[in-house]
């Protein structure tokens, strides 16, 4: 798999290469030409492949904790699986974070197991968090890590959003309002969050809580093999 990605990198760079117009429009663009010149052609091949060998090498050792007999060897015949490792390497091509590439491994070593081919869809959480910037991955790291327990028996998500630090989630996690707010829209979108609605005395909005989609992913993230 990771040759087929090396591949695909190299003819894209090659195309590039050969192609004296493409090359000589890109030179031409103002102060950033020659930057985006090396980064489309032999420059950008080596920091792709430098990110799919951090992915590979965390995935070595993510996978010295798996037990042999705990692994769905039919699975690894299938093109689910041929599927999901092709989007990890080209989702880790595309990141320079360090830690979503760690959760790439994660999500590739995780679904190998027997017992969790038909509770989790590893899938979908590769692709939730391939499309998450590295700030809305902190910040969704800083909000779980207030919400992971559950509101008290009759106590409304509000108040045990709000019991559980809600108000310091800015300070937490170095985000000014504007920002705060455009990051939390964005994490709704990707169903990890939900806004509190209803009628509670003297709110307005604003306050979100983690989904249930979002408690099983964590749950798949940090399951031990």
């Amino acid at each position: 798999m990771n040759e087929e990605i090396s591949e695909r990198l190299e003819r894209a760079a090659q195309v590039y290469s050969n192609n004296t117009v493409l090359g000589a429009i890109v030179n031409a663009i103002p102060y950033i030409g020659g930057s985006l010149d090396k980064l489309i052609s032999a420059r950008g091949h080596k920091i792709a492949q430098e990110r799919i060998k951090s992915l590979l090498e965390q995935l070595q050792t993510d996978m010295g904790t798996v037990k042999e007999n705990t692994i769905d060897r039919t699975f690894l015949e299938s093109e689910e699986w041929f599927d999901l490792v092709v989007k990890a390497l080209e989702s880790a091509a595309r990141t320079r974070d360090s830690d979503k590439i760690t959760l790439y491994s994660r999500i590739l070593r995780n679904s190998v197991i027997q017992s969790n081919r038909k509770t989790y869809s590893p899938e979908d959480y590769l692709t939730i968090l391939a499309e998450l910037t590295p700030r809305e991955v902190e910040l969704a790291k800083a909000i779980y890590a207030q919400q992971s327990d559950r509101p008290k028996d009759n106590e409304n998500e509000l108040h045990w959003a709000r019991r559980r630090g809600w108000e310091n989630l800015a300070a937490e996690s170095g985000l000014d309002e504007k920002d705060l707010i455009f990051l939390l829209i964005r994490l709704e979108r990707s169903g990890l969050i939900r806004q509190v609605t209803g009628s509670y005395l003297g709110y307005e909005g604003g306050v979100y809580v983690i989904t249930e989609v979002f408690r099983k992913l964590m749950d798949y993230l940090e399951k031990d093999t």
